[in-house]
């Protein structure tokens, strides 16, 4: 049994170095807390699949040093000199109302542009864990009323809120955020990398901290377990960026966006 700090909101891009990510996570989460085990909670956009590339060996070579253990529902990366990282599956969906819910410890495919609440019945279907997942401006106006349904409509234990590095420090908690903790949602955390080169500094800055105990010999249903606990209150991890540091990171994501539509 042991203390786990992971990372909820990961993404592994195609531009992206994997041993660079994966030795960035590694060190950002094991210097939160010595001696803990790692995680980090895939949320892969509709055109990335890094879980099923990397069980199937296609991605590009790492250490030899690295030792990976591929099962069905996560990997297990073991390397001397470094701690242990659990690598479970998960989703990002864009629904139609243009909010993201990630679906937690799942790779079953879910298409964009379903309704809210069709995204979470089908996630829960698929045996993932349902999270909504904030980001800059799209818990506003009409998108605000539909987040706060989703709240009032789920129960603590059966929704999880994601919070992420892209809410500068010095930014107050949203206030749909501060409605969901006080109604007993957990808040989770991630770190919720860009897709361009270089974001991958920002892998593993911001997690949580489970001090219950984490079953090393059952780690998806441990993890499953320990994050739909009626009551339960993450010790959030680590740091998000400022706020002039964020904007650059925006700023950036959209340039690259524009040249790749360009």
């Amino acid at each position: 049994m042991s203390i786990l700090i992971a990372d909820t909101h990961v993404h592994f891009y195609p531009c992206y170095n994997p041993q660079i990510a994966l030795d960035t996570l590694r060190t950002n989460l094991a210097g939160m807390n010595d001696g803990a085990v790692c995680g980090a909670m895939l949320a892969e956009r509709h055109d990335c699949h890094f879980f099923k590339e990397f069980r199937e060996s296609t991605l590009p070579q790492l250490r030899r040093q690295v030792q990976a253990q591929c099962q069905d529902n996560f990997i297990l990366l073991r390397e001397k000199g470094w701690p242990d990282l659990y690598i479970f599956p998960g989703r990002q969906v864009i629904t139609r109302e243009r909010i993201e819910i990630l679906s937690l410890t799942s790779d079953t495919f879910i298409p964009d542009g379903l309704p809210a609440q069709d995204v979470l019945s089908k996630i829960r279907s698929a045996n993932g864990l349902p999270a909504i997942s904030w980001a800059p401006g799209k818990w506003f106006f009409r998108r605000k009323k539909v987040v706060k349904d989703l709240l009032d409509s789920n129960k603590p234990g059966t929704l999880l809120v994601g919070d992420t590095t892209l809410r500068p420090v010095g930014w107050l908690q949203p206030v749909l955020m501060r409605y969901a903790s006080n109604k007993g949602f957990a808040i989770v955390a991630g770190s919720d990398p860009l897709p361009f080169t270089g974001e991958e500094k920002n892998m593993g800055r911001y997690a949580v901290r489970l001090e219950n105990d984490f079953d090393l010999g059952n780690p998806v249903e441990s993890i499953r377990s320990l994050l739909t606990q009626p009551g339960l209150k993450p010790i959030l991890a680590g740091k998000r960026g400022g706020v002039f540091t964020t904007l650059e990171r925006l700023i950036k994501n959209s340039r690259s966006k524009k040249q790749e539509a360009g």
